[in-house]
Order: structure tokens, then sequence, then C-alpha cells
């Protein structure tokens, strides 16, 4: 059995067929295509925490170890690669020869029989073998004769025989483009993660500090890696994603952003965006300044440098604070650094204000009702939407994200709005806040005064929370109240204010419940408002003294929505989950680039390969192979002919070339008629 298996050639082995098939090779494409579904619906190599948030903690890790966050580099799709690079070699092995064979040969073995049983084929009047040999020639046709041993000759004509080529070019092609997409996947970075010469590093975060063993000297065959450089600030590695961590890439220049330039549409969106570099050399030091942009990428040393993306650079902020546990209406001035943490104490407590960014343009719909009623998401999907109204877009100015951690480590997301936001008649100054990542931003909205400043609310908040403005507020209260009745009257005022400056609205609904028997709840809570609605515009007034502000006059309809407001606010302020409250107050912008640089060797084979498809197809439906056959003997001259494709082509050219013979057989012979 062995012996007559070692005899068997290799291309009848039942292996080598299977892997040959065309079934197989249409079951690889098959896969690639769904993968390619899967990686074109599903953003690839975003960060792993907005994986998590998008697909929850069961799904995220199914997703991560069928790697379909980076589908392309993925080992499965790799060796689906591999075994289609396989099985077209081992096609084209197997059928290049005989294509060979066939384009060469003219089928001299052609009878009598077999070109009588043609569908294409008639008898016509004889001519010399040599005219017709010349007019096949003029045709276009390769011409061949052969003279038998019982006096018969056989003219045998072909052309279009390139047609064989389309297949040979076309599955060539397919080969060439999976060796330029191998050479450029990270297979290599894979192979060397898995073989234990290449640590990738989940925990460091600045490039110099990186080990040795996680670093990638600058010549790595092809790597693809991203960085970020702010105005000013140089660059001369990238960072590789490798799944579980990063890796650290060389360069052999460094690359400096002089200046980042944004233009937006009306919408906000951007409309272009370059940046100014100088590339340094390394070895020679020679400088290039130069802009790339969208689509103008720039090739040093092999390496191509493109502009994906901008974002915040590191800006300089500056901020008002107030302590929630501090009655003071004068806020603290603050500066920090975007992208930075700073640790701070506060009432002898542990924290750290951990930075975001800052998005100088945020173009929103002044249509909606609330921004209460809308998460950070579907606002952003708002500002995308093509089919808002352009009307009601307008950039509400700057935002920043930040987070409070406290000494166990628990956070705080918030979001604070610089400027003003208008909500149906009435501007607040807006600052969310949520725990999880995943969850919308519960937004606390207090309300701006009448110079469009957040001063006046602070003050109020001031009278509420000292026991000393309360007790003149609650004096103003009384003051036309018979003296009977003033003392139980200034006792409730100061009842109902203590509750709300304690917990707002919440407060006073939970003194009502415990205390008040539930048939005259109702009634008292009634009662309870009136008293607090009274005594809150003569804490503004109180408020507006305290300050050194002028009289804000009873008769304007701001002054009772600012009163409303403030009491809205003040209680969502109870429930703010922050030691202390931030309000941007300004900005120093420092924008920063997002870079990818890539070498790609295989990028020229997949040029070739995609030329080959190309030539592949053309040779495959624009080239027709025809061929011809006629045959002089005893019964006089047979012409047939045959195509492999294009029947109905061949139906009317053959007719024509009959006619064409047989009127010259009668030019030649006119003399004997």
């Amino acid at each position: 059995m062995s012996k007559s298996s070692s005899r068997t050639p290799l291309i009848r082995r039942p292996w080598f067929a299977f892997l040959s098939s065309m079934r197989f090779a249409v079951a690889l494409l098959c896969l690639l295509g769904l993968a390619s579904v899967v990686g074109t619906v599903l953003k690839q190599n975003e960060s792993m925490t907005g994986y998590l948030v998008e697909f929850g903690p069961f799904w995220h890790p199914v997703f991560q170890f069928l790697g379909l966050y980076d589908v392309y580099s993925s080992s499965w799709f790799v060796v689906i690669m591999l075994f289609l690079v396989l099985s077209t070699s081992l096609c084209l092995w197997r059928n290049i020869p005989p294509f060979v064979r066939e384009m060469r040969s003219f089928r001299l073995k052609a009878t009598r029989q077999s070109l009588a049983h043609m569908p294409h084929s008639t008898l016509l009047p004889p001519l010399a073998p040599e005219v017709v040999q010349r007019y096949l020639e003029v045709s276009g046709f390769a011409v061949k004769s052969v003279h038998r041993d019982n006096g018969e000759v056989l003219l045998a004509a072909k052309k279009g025989s390139a047609n064989k080529l389309g297949y040979i070019c076309a599955h060539a092609a397919i080969v060439v483009i999976c060796l330029g997409g191998l050479i450029d996947s990270n297979m290599w970075l894979k192979l060397g993660v898995v073989s234990g010469r290449l640590v990738p590093d989940a925990t460091t975060l600045v490039a110099k500090e990186f080990k040795p063993e996680s670093r990638l000297d600058s010549g790595t065959l092809s790597f693809r890696g991203d960085v970020n450089v702010s105005e000013g600030q140089s660059a001369d590695v990238v960072f590789l994603n490798a799944g579980n961590g990063f890796l650290v890439q060389d360069l052999p220049f460094m690359v400096t952003l002089r200046q980042f330039h944004v233009e937006y549409y009306d919408t906000g969106m951007p409309k272009n965006f370059a940046s100014d570099i100088t590339v340094t050399d390394k070895a020679t030091g020679e400088k290039t300044d130069t802009t790339i942009r969208v689509n103008h990428p720039l090739t040093v040393h092999g390496i191509t440098i493109y502009q994906a993306s901008f974002g915040d650079g590191g800006s300089k902020l500056r901020f008002n604070s107030w302590d929630l546990a501090s009655p003071q209406a004068a806020p603290t001035s603050m500066e920090a650094v975007s992208m930075n943490d700073f640790p701070f104490k506060l009432r002898q407590e542990d924290y750290t204000l951990e930075f975001g960014e800052l998005r100088p343009i945020n173009v929103e719909n002044e249509d909606e009702a609330a921004v209460a009623d809308k998460s950070w998401q579907q606002k952003m999907h708002d500002v995308r939407s093509v089919n808002q109204d352009q009307a009601a877009m307008r950039n509400v100015g700057p935002t920043v994200t930040y987070k409070i951690r406290d000494a166990a480590g628990q956070a705080h997301e918030f979001m604070n709005y610089m400027l003003p936001l208008k909500r149906e008649e009435a501007w607040f100054f807006a600052s969310g806040a949520r725990s999880n990542v995943g969850d919308p931003f519960r937004w606390l909205m207090l309300p701006a005064d009448r110079d469009g400043k957040i001063d006046t609310f602070m003050a109020l908040r001031q009278v509420w929370l000292d026991a000393d403005l309360r007790e003149k507020v609650a004096e103003a209260a009384v003051k036309d109240v018979e003296a009977g009745r003033r003392a139980s009257f200034k006792e409730a005022v100061q009842q109902v204010l203590r509750l709300f400056s304690e917990g707002g609205y919440v407060a006073l609904n939970d003194f009502v419940a415990e205390r008040i028997p539930a048939p005259e709840q109702e009634k008292m809570r009634e009662f309870f408002y009136q008293l607090l609605y009274a005594a809150a515009d003569l804490s503004l007034s109180e408020a507006l003294v305290q300050s050194g502000q002028s009289a804000w006059g009873h008769e304007d309809p701001a002054r009772n929505r600012f009163v409303l407001n403030s009491l809205d606010g003040y209680t969502g302020l109870t429930r703010y989950p922050a030691p202390m409250l931030m309000q941007l107050s300004g900005y120093s912008e420092v924008k920063s680039s997002g870079l990818q640089m890539t070498r790609s060797p295989g990028q020229g084979l997949v040029y070739l390969g995609s030329l080959l498809l190309v030539l592949g197809s053309v040779f495959m439906f624009y080239v027709r192979e025809k061929r011809a056959w006629i045959l002089f003997g005893a019964e006089g001259m047979r012409f047939a002919m045959s195509a492999n494709r294009h029947a109905r082509d061949l139906a009317q050219e053959f007719p024509q070339h009959a006619a064409k013979l047989e009127q010259l057989h009668k030019d030649l012979h006119h003399d004997e008629q």
C-alpha cells in the first residue's frame, strides 16, 4: 500500500485535490467575506473600555477572545488567508501546465467525423490550402497545417488563446494580494509575542519607561502604530496595539508638531485638519518642514505618516470652585492642565482630580427640551446627524470632563459647560455627573443671573446655608404680620428655610411624610411650598445686598423664573456627588495631532495583485478563444469552428466566414462559370 501511494502523483492524491479544489477556495473566500463584514460593522482598534461599555461584561470578553476588535490581524483571519494562499497556489500548480499546453495546442488530431459532428460545421467549395491559410491569417487566426498519410490536408487555426491567461492572472492576483496582506499584517508581531520574544506592556504610559522586551527597533519589517503629539512637542516612537498591551516601535526619525490647524463646518463637524511638522533624521540630522493633512500623507524612510485624528494636547484650564460644605459665595480660583492628574486635600480628605479632554466646540440643537433628558452619546449622535435642522444648531462653547477620585479609589465623572445653555426661556450652567462610564450623565442645571453669571445663585445659596442670614430673611417675611401671629409665623419660615437648606425639596417632602398625619400631608405640603416661594424671593433680595449688586425689580418676569429655577438647582446641588462644585472660567488651548505611521512593504504586492486582477478580468471577459479547422479531403473542403464561450457570437460569426470563403471561391473561379 505504501509503495502504491508513493507512486501516486502528488496532484492526484486526495489531500492535494481537496486543498486545491474550487469548493475549498470558495469556502475560504466566504469566510473572509463574513469576517470583513464584521470588521466593517464593528469599529476596530478602539479602547477596551469603550468596548466594555458597549457590549457589557458578558459579551466583551467573548468578542475579545474571538479577536473581533482587530479582525484583520486576528490569528484565525491570518490562518484563513494562509490557507487561501495555499489553496490558490496548489490550484495554479495543478492547472497551469494543462492551460499552457492548451494555449500552445492547435488540436491537429481532429478527424473528418469529429469535425462533421460539431455544431458549427459545413462543406464548402474547395480552395487551395494556401489561399485558405492566408484568409485565416488575415482574419487574425494563428494557423498551422498538417499533411496526412491518406492525402488529407488539415488547417488548424486559433485566436484568443490569451483567454486562459485570465484564469492564471486572477488566481495569481489572489495569491499576490494575500501575500501582501500577510506581510503587512501584525503576524510577525503575534509570532514574537507567542514565542516570548516580545512582551506587551499594559501598565507603562511613558515610552522611555518601556522595557527592552517591549520595544522594537527601527528595522521592523512592517508595522502600523499611532502616536499623539501636542503642539511644540516631539515623538520618535509609535505605539503598537498588541491586544493585551502595547509595544513601542522606534522610528529612524523624530516628528515635531509645530502647529495644528482645524476648520469646521457650520454644524461643528471638522471640515479640514492638518499638521505643520518638522521631520528630523536621526542619522544625518537633516530637517524637513512639511504639512500633512487627511489623504495627503508623507513618506520618510519607507514609513508613511498619515493625519489620523486630533484632540486636546494638554490645555491650560482655569476654574472657579466652591466647597459644597461651606456657605461661602466667593469662588476659589484654580488652574490645571487637561489630560493630567492633580492631587488635593479638602477638609482633611485626600482626593485626586483626573482631567480629561477639553472640547472647545460643541454644537447642539437648541430646540431640545432639556439637557437632562439626553445622554452625551445621544447628543453627539445629534451633532453628527445630517438631518438636523441647521437653523436650530448652535455652538454652545467649550466643555471639559474630569473625575474626582477619593482615597478609597472611588470616582465620579463630571462634564462641565463653560457657557450657559438656553433651555426654554432661561439660561443655565450645566454640570453632568455619573458614577459609571456606561451611564448617561445626570445634569445639574444652575440658573444664570441677569448678567449671564452664576454669582447670584451662589450668593442665594450662601443666604440659605447661613443661619444668621436665614434669620434676617425670616424677619423680613413677618414684618407685615400681626404681632400675635408673628412669632409662630417666623418659626415656620425658619423651619422651612432650614429644611430646604439641608436637602432642598426632598428634605421638605421627607419632613411632611414623617411628621404630618397622612390626611393633612397634602395641605401642609402646599403651605410649606407657599412659605418657601415667598421666603425664596426675600432670600434673593438679601443675596443681592450681600453680594453688592443692584436691586432686581419684582416686575421683571425673569426674576420670578430665576427664583423658581434656583429652588430646583439648589435641590439638585444637595444631591451632587462631589465635595466641590467646579465651573470652567477660561482656558488656553493646546491642540494634539493624532498621527498614524505605517511601514507597508507588502503594499507594492497588493498593487501588483490588483493589476493582475484587472488583467485577468480583461482576458477572461473580453478575449474570446475561437478555433477553426478546414479539412481538405475526398469529400471536399470541410469547415468547422468552436468556441469555449460566447456561442451566440459564434453562431453569427461562423456563417460570415463560410460566406466569405464561398465568395472567395467564386472570385477565384469566375472564369470557369
